[in-house]
């Protein structure tokens, strides 16, 4: 006989990882590596979620007249039974809460990359078992038992939930993958820089915690080389030297920034509402902000 495989791709398990593979490469060419600290992180992250793609993207089983056996992805993790030694072989439908990968599971070892069908394997010399993800039990069961000799067990589950199972694996991962377009929007949101519009009374900072701010209301503007020390952000956005929204100093004032940390000077404000500060990567076009807010305040006759 010349050996059979069966390939189960790891739809869920791609639908999962690949989407957050993504988002940290961009968070990644986002945030660059002036922060070495917080780049590092974000690299081991990448290369923990690439190594896991590349071990759960399929499972194939694979047998012949003398053993079964399966690789995962790859084939970082591959396995070998002999024939000899396997006692029964049955289709089984595993909990929903064993979920996907290797883990250890009351009824021995799992190795799986989707949905919730598996084969199971008993042995003559021991205890333990194990269940390998496949999404064709039945056939891989029949497949594995004639070269056992023995009739086939049952399945030990209700083929009328068959596909309902699949479909309910499908939408949790289209929910998962939707809940990560969110955080990438925002990221991308926040990451720009800084943009104005003026008119004779005030000027508006666009995009996310956006403000208009009355030149009637100016108390106060100036330049600064460093910032205050920084407690808290209330609500806002940071990542990296991006600081955008509502924060807390350590004397308890709430300003709003809008700054790149590290790139001084800083432009400011006291109103009779708010605080702000804010500046841009290119110090010159910070400088040039703060001239056209200063002669918008107090214009040459």
């Amino acid at each position: 006989m010349t050996s059979r495989t069966y390939t189960q791709f790891g739809m869920f398990t791609v639908a999962v990882l690949l989407p957050i593979l993504v988002l940290m490469v961009i968070l990644l060419v986002i945030t660059g590596f002036n922060d070495i600290v917080p780049a590092l992180v974000i690299i081991f992250v990448i290369v923990t979620f690439l190594v896991c793609l590349l071990i759960f993207y399929k499972l194939t089983i694979e047998i012949d007249n003398s053993y079964v056996g399966f690789k995962l992805g790859t084939g970082l993790v591959k396995k070998k039974y002999a024939l000899k030694d396997i006692e029964t072989c049955r289709p089984v439908k595993n909990s929903a809460f064993y979920g996907i990968g290797i883990r250890l599971i009351p009824e021995g070892w799992l190795y799986n990359v989707s949905g919730r069908f598996a084969v199971e394997l008993t042995f003559k010399n021991k205890k333990s078992r194990i269940r390998i993800g496949t999404d064709k039990p039945e056939e891989v069961a029949e497949e594995i038992n004639k070269l056992l000799n023995k009739p086939g067990l049952a399945p030990a589950y209700d083929k009328a939930y068959e596909s309902s199972s699949r479909s309910g694996y499908y939408i949790f991962a289209v929910i998962i993958l939707l809940g990560l377009i969110m955080p990438i929007v925002l990221i991308i949101s926040g990451r720009k820089e800084t943009n104005l519009d003026f008119t004779d009374s005030s000027f508006t900072i666009n995009g996310i915690y956006g403000l208009t701010v009355d030149y009637s209301k100016i108390i106060r503007i100036d330049t600064i080389r460093s910032l205050p020390r920084i407690r808290v952000r209330t609500n806002g956005f940071a990542l990296g030297n991006t600081l955008k929204g509502n924060f807390k100093l350590f004397d308890q004032t709430k300003v709003k920034l809008f700054v790149e940390a590290g790139r001084p000077p800083y432009i400011n404000i006291k109103t009779d509402e708010t605080e702000l500060y804010l500046n841009f990567k290119d110090s010159s076009r910070t400088i040039e902000l703060y001239r056209k807010i200063s002669t918008a305040l107090n214009p040459i006759p």
